[in-house]
């Protein structure tokens, strides 16, 4: 079986079967996308914003229920696309290769989420200069991936046969000071992700991670700032 197999598959394994579990998909994330990325965006929701390997399109259905007019997505994935085009125009090819055809300062944010663990070392870096390139000045490469820093990534790395590598906060701020990116912001996905009951949950979540901070920092003098599974960063073009 090839990887490009297991990941066409995806769409069947997570219960994609039409627009609506699409919907419902979008549904069942969206506290998280407000929290963590709506701050992010553009604040012209006319800008152009594009999702790289946008899978079945759900973080497209939830661009465009902000208000957000023109977007687009790009995957490799036939099997999944066939729902992403029902949300926005979507186009069938390979993340690098896309990137490579579009014009200098075309695009104000691109969005690129649980696709990284994915690439090549090699690989992720011309995503990097492409997206540099293609992004307009203070524009925004947005990433969703595994933590590195994280003691758990394993129970996220190991979890997908097409996963290949994955970067702390320290390696991925170099990697994009390297590639002409401005600054780079991390924020930890656990606290954010909590839905229901916040007022009780995000504290003791809040306790329970200063609490393993310290743990860790007094057996092996490492400072883990972000303990949470997935990490999102924010890669500024000057």
């Amino acid at each position: 079986m090839s990887h490009l197999a297991y990941y066409e598959y995806q769409a069947t394994a997570r219960g994609i079967r039409s627009i609506e579990d699409v919907k419902a998909n979008a549904s069942g994330r969206a506290h998280v996308y407000r929290r963590i990325v709506l701050p992010r965006l553009p604040a012209n929701k006319q800008s152009r914003v594009a999702e790289l390997a946008c899978g079945h399109g759900a973080f497209l259905w939830w661009l465009r229920e902000q208000g957000y007019a023109n977007v687009e997505g790009v995957d490799s994935s036939i099997e999944q696309i066939r729902f992403a085009r029902q949300v926005a125009s979507v186009h069938h090819a390979e993340v690098n290769q896309w990137l490579s055809n579009q014009p200098n300062s075309s695009c104000a944010a691109l969005i690129a989420i649980d696709l990284i663990e994915h690439m090549s070392k090699d690989g992720f870096a011309e995503l990097l200069q492409s997206a540099h390139r293609v992004l307009e000045p203070n524009g925004t490469l947005i990433l969703r991936y595994p933590n590195g820093d994280s003691p758990i990534v394993g129970r996220n790395l190991f979890a997908d046969i097409t996963h290949v590598w994955t970067y702390t906060p320290v390696c991925l701020t170099s990697l994009a000071a390297m590639h002409g990116f401005q600054r780079v912001e991390f924020v930890d996905e656990s606290h954010q992700a909590i839905r229901d009951h916040r007022w009780l949950k995000v504290p003791i979540s809040r306790i329970a991670t200063a609490l393993l901070r310290s743990v860790f920092q007094a057996a092996t003098r490492e400072t883990i700032q972000h303990f949470s599974p997935h990490l999102w960063a924010f890669l500024v073009k000057s």
